[in-house]
């Protein structure tokens, strides 16, 4: 009897969670941009939502949060916290690691994708550019490209992501704002290599910003034969003597745009449920808690019902239906005419990211996921004859029906995910003269309907400096 009150408390306990319902109610909190309820949302469920397995989870939400509201000082210490852990947690636990085959990946520390943990540094290098420490932003740069080396040797080389063309330009943008042209160059050019040869992730435009940065500072180095080399990769119709570097009556405007929500993990079900004349094979994707509890329930009754059930559970990233495609930046003179507008373009694609970071290591999940689920259905029929061997036919069809359900309700994907970042990362580049402007942003869907407008406010130029600005959006 003991067993039995066990094996239903850890039922109770996997059909209690609210994975879905927790991030819906945080994610409505930001759409109003009502920052200072989010982060008290995440700071009351520390220990209810996220509790010491997710403390990873924790940190990453609430440092995000408090870049998108302007904290980037609280933000860094937040993301320094994460990035602690993640390194903490990258040597695995062999008691958690066991405890996860027998009963799911939910029972271990999470401990980041892999995607995450070079975002962490993303926003790290972000926060410090916004507080205008670049130096302190070009080492968070540099600690991407360390991680993302160790991805390639972790994966033999065999990952789709290797680079992350956004941090590239950045970079790049960086060593050119403290006079490095040298390191400046080799970071856009490494850019543009990997937004023209990475389709699977970079599947838009390569930023024409990008090319014309790298041509302008080619020509000011005389790399002529590399310069070349960048016309001809890109098609384009542009010579040497076109080009002209030593402009610095105009100040440089940068906005970045994050849009969206990034996407989300489901639970995909394979079933084989057969009983006496009758057989059941299912595949189902699951993507919220009332189809979650439905699911659960319909394979908890197979389980009851069959002789025999066989349930694997392998996460899947679906995306999030955002509205804004793109926006249009304006900015007013101080008469309050528009002096010149400018339309934002896609740097980063943290959706794609997440799919095929996620797409290079999922054959190692579904076999772990399917030695787990032989792992339980062996044991469920060795403590099934163990227990029930001198006891009668109702006896033995309980115990073995309570290690059904309790293998059916126990067997869920780790849906674990950073949830808050956004879908993906726009720019707005504009050169303007010495003066003072107001900036307005207008956002718009992929059919151009104007959807929401946005003030940034005022700000004034120096010639040859460059002005930081972030807006977000989540519609």
């Amino acid at each position: 009897m003991r067993i039995l009150n066990s094996l239903f408390i850890i039922f109770f306990l996997f059909s209690c969670a609210t994975h879905f319902t927790y991030y819906s109610n945080l994610k409505n909190l930001l759409s109003i941009e009502d920052y200072t309820k989010a982060e008290s949302i995440i700071e009351n469920n520390k220990f209810k939502e996220y509790g010491e397995k997710n403390a990873l989870l924790y940190w990453l939400d609430r440092g995000i949060i408090l870049h998108y509201c302007g904290r980037y000082q609280d933000s860094i210490l937040c993301f320094e916290k994460a990035e602690k852990i993640a390194e903490e947690l990258y040597t695995k636990s062999i008691t958690e690691e066991a405890s996860s085959l027998l009963i799911s990946d939910n029972l271990k520390s999470y401990q980041g994708e892999d995607f995450e943990k070079i975002f962490i540094n993303v926003f790290q290098a972000l926060n410090y550019l916004f507080l205008g420490k670049y130096e302190s932003a070009v080492v968070e740069a540099r600690k991407v490209d360390h991680k993302l080396k160790t991805l390639q040797v972790n994966y033999g080389n065999k990952n789709v992501y290797k680079e992350d063309a956004f941090m590239r330009y950045l970079t790049g943008i960086l060593y050119e704002s403290q006079g490095e042209l040298n390191d400046a160059f080799v970071s856009y050019r490494k850019a543009i290599n990997e937004y023209l040869t990475n389709y699977k992730i970079y599947n838009f435009s390569i930023p024409q910003d990008l090319i014309f940065r790298s041509l302008k500072i080619a020509k000011s180095l005389g790399f002529k034969e590399e310069f070349e080399e960048i016309v001809k990769k890109n098609k384009l119709n542009i010579s040497w003597k076109d080009i002209n570097f030593n402009n610095t009556d105009t100040s440089e405007v940068i906005i970045f745009h994050y849009n969206g929500f990034a996407p989300y993990k489901i639970d995909h079900y394979i079933e084989i449920s057969f009983g006496e004349g009758w057989g059941y094979v299912g595949s189902i994707e699951v993507s919220n808690d009332e189809q979650k509890d439905l699911q659960k329930a319909r394979q908890i009754a197979r389980s009851i019902a069959s002789e025999e059930q066989f349930l694997v559970a392998f996460p899947k990233f679906v995306p999030e239906q955002n509205r804004i495609s793109y926006a249009v930046v304006e900015f007013y003179d101080t008469q309050g005419n528009i002096f010149s507008t400018h339309k934002t373009f896609n740097a980063e694609n943290i959706e794609a990211i997440a799919v095929q970071n996620l797409e290079d290591r999922i054959a190692r999940i579904k076999i772990k996921s399917i030695a787990r689920a032989a792992i339980k259905y062996a044991l469920s029929r060795e403590i099934t004859h163990k227990l029930t061997k001198d006891s009668d036919e109702l006896s033995k069809w309980l115990v073995k029906k309570a290690l059904q359900v309790t293998s059916a309700a126990t067997e869920q994907a780790d849906k674990r995910s950073w949830r808050t970042l956004p879908k993906e990362i726009n720019l707005c580049v504009a050169n303007l003269s010495e003066d003072e402007y107001n900036v307005k942003i207008k956002f718009y869907d992929k059919s151009g309907f104007l959807i929401q407008e946005k003030s940034l406010g005022k700000i004034k130029t120096k010639r040859n400096k460059k002005i930081f600005l972030a807006v977000r959006t989540y519609i």
